[in-house]
């Protein structure tokens, strides 16, 4: 017989799961760990814990961030964006989707980064803001698939609603 999760559980992995993904993003600045949760939260559990997690990781993001607030908002405003519309395009689970939404995250990181550093006045380097998009584009549909691996089976929404 398989037990459902707690609710204590569910916070707990998506905890740590911010945790990782916060201390990744120190050691490679400029690449959000934390999209691949947003897409793995929106299939696994959509609706509130979806919506909360977005907004905490938002504001995460921009407090851990040098631009003015804007930059969390856009990117993960279209990620969610771009994943409702693309499910209805591709499986939701497909490395496939991944990748494209990959290559989606890397193509406009640059350009929101030029956008806001624009209205800051901020310098910036292109060729670090299109390695940076290059990288994000790659790491992200890997990113999603260990944490789709790692997610407890027993907390993932088609085991625990069918």
């Amino acid at each position: 017989m398989q037990r459902r999760s707690t609710s204590l559980q569910v916070v707990a992995w998506w905890l740590a799961y911010t945790i990782v993904a916060v201390w990744l993003q120190t050691l490679l600045p400029g690449v959000d760990f934390l999209a691949p949760g947003v897409v793995l939260s929106l299939q696994e559990r959509p609706g509130a814990q979806t919506g909360f997690m977005v907004l905490a990781w938002v504001l995460l993001q921009e407090g851990m961030g040098s631009m003015a607030f804007g930059y969390g908002l856009m990117w993960y405003g279209v990620l969610v964006l771009a994943y409702l519309g693309g499910r209805w395009l591709f499986e939701s689970r497909s490395f496939l989707f991944m990748c494209l939404l990959g290559l989606l995250l890397g193509a406009m990181h640059p350009l929101l980064v030029y956008s806001l550093a624009s209205l800051q006045g901020l310098a910036w380097s292109v060729p670090d803001m299109m390695l940076e998009g290059a990288i994000q584009a790659g790491i992200f549909p890997v990113a999603w698939y260990a944490a789709r691996s790692l997610f407890p089976r027993g907390m993932r929404y088609d085991d625990a609603h069918v």
